[in-house]
C-alpha cells in the first residue's frame, strides 16, 4: 500500500515529504506567455520559489525589460 502512495506521489512530482521540486533550475530560458492575447516571450529563471498554493514559482527576468517577475511553473515552457 505504501509503495502505491510513493509512486503516485512522484508522478504528481511530491516526495515522502510532500514538497513538489523545481521542474527548471536557475540560469534556465523559458518560454512564458504574458497576457490572454500575447505571445510567449523569452525569460531566465533568476530564482526558485515556494509553492503559493497555485504551484510552484519562479522569479523570472525578460530579455528586453529591466525588472523580473513572479511565474508559476504551469505558465512556463521549456525552450526545445
Amino acid at each position: 500500500m505504501s509503495e502505491d502512495i510513493n509512486n503516485l506521489a512522484r508522478i504528481r512530482g511530491h516526495s515522502n515529504g510532500g514538497t513538489a521540486t523545481h521542474k527548471f533550475p536557475v540560469g534556465t530560458h523559458v518560454l512564458h506567455k504574458t497576457g490572454v492575447q500575447s505571445g510567449k516571450e523569452r525569460f531566465r529563471i533568476t530564482r526558485l520559489l515556494p509553492d503559493s498554493g497555485s504551484g510552484l514559482q519562479y522569479r523570472i527576468k525578460g530579455e528586453t525589460e529591466g525588472f523580473e517577475r513572479v511565474a508559476t511553473e504551469s505558465s512556463l515552457e521549456e525552450i526545445g
